[in-house]
Parts: structure tokens; C-alpha cells; sequence
């Protein structure tokens, strides 16, 4: 994997380079396929969601906004086209209890990937306002996508003390960000509900 910096593999996606595409891909495949299964629970549509993200930023590369997030830029691409086919299948009666049913699923996990995606300028304040191996532990797992053994590799703790911190930290963020939390379950529930 490319050592470059994510701005400049970027800049270098939207001139058309492959290999920072290729480089992009590897970094956030995990993460993308993490999130969109939460909410899909399927892994076939999952899989089929993640290629089409990736399709998506290949054919739009050239309207990418180096000023914005590109976290934020990605992640909606998913969650819209997430929502897409949930929209899509549940229009097919042999699919519709099935999805249905996953909306009392929606548990935290889940709601954490959305929150964090969509609110990313705001989770990055309420980072640096906590201790600083907290931050760490949560910087190096959610964005940069180490697991938690090379996360305790890393920082010479042990993995139940990545996993404590990271639960502590996203319980911070989770109430730093509820007044955010009933509007985008809302959105998701609805956006499904109303095909049903």
C-alpha cells in the first residue's frame, strides 16, 4: 500500500491514475463494506453495494472537491446507494418482510458508522477534547482501519484495553451527537418505510 498522503492520491484519482485508485480502494474497502452491511445485514448486497460505491467515485472522480472531506464524499455515495437498493427490493414482496424486520436491528454499530461519516467535523472536535490515547486508539481503528491487535501492537496495550477505550470513546461521541441521532435514524426508517 501507497505511504502517499490522502490528498495527494486524491489528486492523483482525479487526474485519472489507476494505481491511486487501486490505492483508495484497498484503504477503504473495510470500512465501506463495514458500513454498508450493518444496515444491508446481507452479504451479497453488500458486496454488490461496495462495487457500485467504487464505480460511482471511478466515473465522478473528476467532480471530487479536494476542499471537502473526502471521508463525507464517500460515505454518502454508500449510504445513498445503500438506501437505493433498499428502496429498489423492497419494492419486491418475496423481499419485503425480510427488510423489514432489519429495521428493529438497527442497533449501535450501526447508527456509530452513520454518525461518524456524516459527522465528521464534529466528531473531530469532540476528539481533541478527549485524553489522548483514547484519540489515538479511535484514529488509528476508525480511520485508519487498523484492527485491534496491530492497534495493541502499536501502543504496547492489550487488546481488551483498545476495545475499552474505543467503547468509552464512541459512548462520548454517541451523546456529544444525540441531539444529530434522531434525524438520521429518522431518515433511514422512513426512506424505507414509505416503499413498503
Amino acid at each position: 500500500m501507497s505511504g502517499q498522503p490522502l490528498d495527494q492520491l486524491i489528486a492523483s484519482l482525479i487526474k485519472g491514475n489507476r494505481a491511486a485508485f487501486r490505492t483508495i480502494f484497498e484503504l477503504y474497502e473495510k470500512r465501506l463494506y463495514y458500513f454498508v452491511h450493518s444496515i444491508t445485514k446481507s452479504d451479497y448486497a453488500s458486496e454488490e453495494i461496495l462495487q457500485e460505491v467504487f464505480i460511482k467515485i471511478w466515473t465522478k472522480k473528476e467532480t471530487i472537491d479536494v476542499s471537502q472531506s473526502f471521508d463525507a464524499f464517500i460515505f454518502t455515495i454508500a449510504k445513498n446507494s445503500t438506501y437505493n437498493y433498499l428502496r429498489s427490493i423492497a419494492s419486491q414482496n418475496s423481499l419485503k418482510k425480510e427488510y423489514y424486520k432489519n429495521i428493529s436491528s438497527l442497533n449501535e454499530e450501526t447508527e456509530n458508522s452513520i454518525l461518524l461519516a456524516e459527522y465528521e467535523d464534529l466528531v473531530n472536535d469532540i476528539l481533541e477534547n478527549i485524553p489522548t490515547q483514547k484519540r489515538s486508539i479511535f484514529i488509528l481503528s476508525r480511520q485508519q482501519g487498523k484492527s485491534n491487535e496491530e492497534i495493541a501492537d502499536l501502543l504496547g496495550i492489550t487488546q481488551k484495553t483498545v476495545k475499552n477505550h474505543l467503547w468509552k470513546t464512541l459512548q462520548i461521541i454517541r451523546t456529544e451527537l444525540k441531539p444529530y441521532m434522531a434525524d438520521t435514524i429518522y431518515f433511514f426508517l422512513t426512506s424505507l418505510m414509505f416503499t413498503i
